[in-house]
């Protein structure tokens, strides 16, 4: 069997022993050793090693004789000895050997060990040959581990290969992918190529030249010349080979990697093998660069995505934010998700924040239940519904809502919208202009009325008295002159109310203190009170802040105050007044329902409440219209006066009044 150094692993016996006697002549041949050199064991006996084994034992006269060798390695505490050569096959060709030589327990007796070292080469070959590849794949990982463009990575990798000198390759490379069209290899990356060279190789159709017929065929492609396989040959180009590697991944081939070779230069294996190693490393590298940049397109486009939602928000948020009505957004439930600052302004007195509460807490059941369970009778309209809501401060809220439900993209409601609107100032502004209008407009009619019978009395009450003066006292007509007379007295007082009424006195507003206008009235009213048995309670604080009015007007308006709950009462009760200065916050709430305080200014509050008889809601409401009363006697017009004096002083009055349990007067006076 002949051997050669690409025999097959385990073709022949690793080794065999050889026993020798002193003079190196073999006494013992093994069957291993016929196999392993060829010679039965009658032809190789006797005869000497060196017949078998060229070298180092050709020359023995100038050699060590193996016991001077076997003594030398006992001096060194070795117990064998070991010698490379070259030994000779009975068919003539040569093998390299590993010899080991020991001496026998016999006397001048040694054990020769032949080891064969073909496979020991072949697999040491194949080791170092793996181990250049890992050693070229792992440098090639680490420089895709860059941070580079594809363009720059296949660059650098090309210059790494070419700098390999076991690969002894031109300084010449490029590698096309296949991209977008399936037919055509696009030049992704060049060394050593001229501007003529790159446009000519720009795009390259499969099976046309020799990176084509790679790519087509999906084998390594190698020439070692221009030949007509040469479909596309740029001009002036050198003499030159190829090998034109596809890059394959999963068998479907991405891209061709074409190295140049020396004209001539004769095909390598090593080298097919290693440019083949490196172009399946290569197919990864350009599949995760392809994933890698696909996911920095979906990043960048999801990137995109968001910045228009955020965008989107932003412009609804604007929308939501300027619209000058408040807007709350809450689930079935009556959970506020969401509300724009208008909604926050509105619903602050019962809450600072309101996003995240549940509007029940805010409004409570009955109001958040009617906001939430309304339904529009038309469904492409919003319902509208209107709530009074009590606040903290005893103010009250008139709040218009409309309610539209929220849906998700599959139709299904999962929440409300609902718009909010404070009325309240709109509402009392409206109640105040109608009372206005119609007190203008009996005080115009009083006016002229007033003006045109105050004349004709004076003409009839001198008539009266001239007939008064010349009838005897005891004469009828005496007696209805001087009724007529006094019932003239009485229609002028009336007139002069009306005057008083229709054209109030210019008030002569100054720096007052309320505590003496209340001084001065108590000893007014104090008989009548003690013979009614009526308390008066008085609770002010220490320092009160002095008023800006008129004050025997103010005086004038306590006093019918006083008066009217005397009335109220008649016997046994009690008359509380109670005066307290604003905080700014009251202050905003209550100015909800009486707009006509004036912006930037401050305010005493002074309440006079009485436990007499009440009203009726509907009597309440007309109390300051001119010429109502429930009384016997009088013109109606007290109360009238009453707020026309005060709104002359830039105060306001309101009431509160429950039958049979009493009547409440609150006044706002404008402070220093």
């Amino acid at each position: 069997m002949k051997k050669t150094s690409d025999q097959p692993l385990n073709s022949t016996p690793a080794s065999s022993s050889i026993v020798c006697n002193g003079k190196w002549r073999i006494t013992s041949w093994s069957d291993k050793a016929k196999t392993q050199f060829g010679y039965k064991k009658k032809d190789a006996t006797g005869k000497l090693i060196t017949d078998f084994i060229l070298t180092p034992f050709a020359d023995l006269e100038s050699r060590p004789t193996l016991e001077e060798l076997i003594f030398a390695s006992k001096q060194h505490n070795s117990n064998n000895v070991k010698f490379h050569g070259i030994a000779t096959h009975e068919d003539l060709s040569t093998f390299p050997v590993e010899l080991i030589a020991m001496e026998t327990a016999v006397k001048d007796s040694y054990v020769i060990h032949i080891s064969d070292l073909v496979n020991r080469n072949h697999i040491a070959d194949n080791t170092y040959k793996k181990h250049v590849q890992l050693q070229v794949i792992n440098d090639i990982l680490k420089i895709s581990l860059q941070p580079y463009l594809l363009k720059e990575e296949l660059e650098q990798i090309l210059d790494y290969l070419l700098s390999l000198p076991q690969l002894n390759l031109l300084p010449k490379a490029s590698i096309f992918l296949i991209e977008q069209d399936p037919t055509l290899l696009i030049l992704k990356a060049h060394r050593g190529f001229s501007r003529s060279h790159e446009d000519t190789c720009a795009a390259v159709k499969l099976k046309n030249c020799i990176c084509g017929l790679a790519a087509s065929s999906g084998k390594l492609q190698f020439i070692d010349s221009i030949t007509k396989q040469h479909h596309i040959t740029p001009a002036k180009i050198s003499p030159h080979g190829h090998y034109s590697v596809p890059i394959k991944k999963d068998n479907k081939v991405t891209g061709v990697m074409c190295f140049y070779v020396t004209e001539g230069e004769k095909f390598c294996q090593d080298t097919a093998d290693l440019l083949t190693a490196v172009a399946e490393i290569l197919a990864a590298i350009i599949e995760n660069q392809k994933m890698d940049l696909q996911l920095i397109n979906l990043v960048n486009s999801l990137r995109v995505s968001i910045l228009n939602l955020r965008e989107e928000k932003k412009y609804s948020e604007s929308i939501i934010q300027g619209l000058d009505h408040g807007l709350i957004v809450a689930d079935l439930e009556g959970n506020i998700q969401k509300s724009n600052n208008v909604a926050k302004s509105i619903l602050q007195p019962f809450e600072n924040s309101i996003d995240g509460k549940k509007l029940h807490d805010l409004i409570g059941e009955d109001a958040a239940k009617k906001m939430i369970s309304h339904k529009p009778r038309n469904p492409f309209e919003p319902a509208k519904n209107e709530i009074i809501l009590s606040t903290d401060t005893e103010a009250e809220l008139t709040l218009n809502f409309s309610t539209v439900p929220r849906e998700d993209s599959r139709g299904k409601k999962v929440g409300i919208i609902i718009s909010l609107t404070d009325i309240s100032e709109i509402k009392y502004a409206r109640k105040e202009m109608e009372k206005m209008n119609r007190l203008s407009t009996v005080a115009e009619i009083a006016s002229a009325v007033a003006h045109e019978v105050r004349n004709p009395l004076a003409g009839i009450k001198i008539m009266a008295q001239s007939i008064e003066e010349d009838s005897s006292s005891t004469d009828v007509q005496h007696e209805c002159a001087t009724r007529i007379t006094r019932q003239v007295d009485r229609l002028n007082q009336l007139l002069t109310e009306f005057f008083s009424y229709a054209r109030p006195v210019i008030p002569r507003k100054k720096i007052s203190s309320l505590t003496e206008i209340l001084s001065e009235t108590k000893p007014l009213i104090h008989n009548k009170l003690g013979q009614n048995k009526i308390t008066l309670e008085e609770t002010y604080p220490e320092t009160l802040t002095p008023i800006i009015a008129d004050p025997n007007q103010v005086q004038q308006v306590f006093l019918n105050l006083i008066l009217n709950a005397i009335d109220a009462i008649k016997q046994h009760g009690t008359i509380k007044i109670i005066a307290e200065e604003l905080s700014k916050r009251k202050l905003t709430a209550i100015k909800k329902n009486h707009p006509g305080l004036l912006s930037g200014s401050k305010y005493l509050k002074v309440t006079f409440s009485d436990n007499g008889s009440g009203m009726k809601p509907e009597t309440a409401d007309k109390v300051f219209e001119p010429f109502f009363t429930t009384k016997t006697t009088g013109s109606g017009l007290g109360m009238s006066i009453v707020y026309r004096t005060l709104k002359e002083n830039d105060a306001t009055i309101s009431l509160e009044s429950i039958e049979g349990k009493g009547t409440t007067y609150i006044m706002y006076f404008v402070t220093i």
